[in-house]
């Protein structure tokens, strides 16, 4: 996972440098196993291992990831009990339309969320597929869509297709959005 942050972090130098200065240290020993004790899973090592480059973003730049915030160890207990919460409230039988491979559930305690848009839209870590599913697969998340979709097999190739679309030009940032978007949004 290092070689690919690297190529993220050329590019962030090259086209956003104020993203690059938005990464967080590495996160320590301590705070991993604090993410893990609070979310009560084990995690990917492919995540992880990207964790213990950067423990997400600090959030004073435009976000890292397709207009999402790159989640801190902390930031992703925050978000994953603001579901728990609400799991618990407010979305108790609410089903989703879920690609083959991922629950129906509107949210599931193994849903891990790692990015997020401010507005309850992330992309997580399946850790709970069903059985045509891979565990650690990388699955969308929006509050008000019931579609819930599986982008990646796994952290490190989403990742990897992520850095790809960067250097190809597909990705870039924006001045207007404050992001990095799609082009052909623009």
């Amino acid at each position: 996972m290092k070689k690919e942050f690297d190529k993220f972090k050329q590019w962030l130098a090259l086209n956003y440098s104020d993203g690059l200065l938005d990464l967080n240290s590495p996160a320590t020993n301590d705070e991993i196993e604090e993410l893990r004790s609070a979310l009560g899973v084990d995690l990917p090592d492919d995540f992880i291992s990207v964790l213990k480059i950067h423990n997400g973003q600090k959030g004073e730049a435009a976000w890292l990831f397709d207009s999402q915030e790159f989640l801190s160890t902390q930031r992703i207990i925050e978000e994953f009990n603001i579901w728990k919460n609400l799991l618990e409230t407010k979305l108790q039988g609410k089903v989703s339309v879920a690609d083959d491979g991922v629950k129906n559930e509107w949210w599931n305690i193994n849903w891990i969320p790692f990015t997020s848009d401010g507005c309850g839209d992330h992309y997580c870590l399946d850790l709970s597929p069903t059985s045509s599913g891979t565990k650690g697969q990388i699955i969308t998340l929006w509050y008000e869509l019931d579609e819930r979709e599986i982008v990646s097999q796994s952290f490190s190739l989403w990742f990897k297709e992520y850095v790809e679309l960067l250097n190809s030009g597909e990705l870039i940032y924006s001045k207007e959005y404050n992001s990095i978007v799609y082009k052909d949004e623009l």
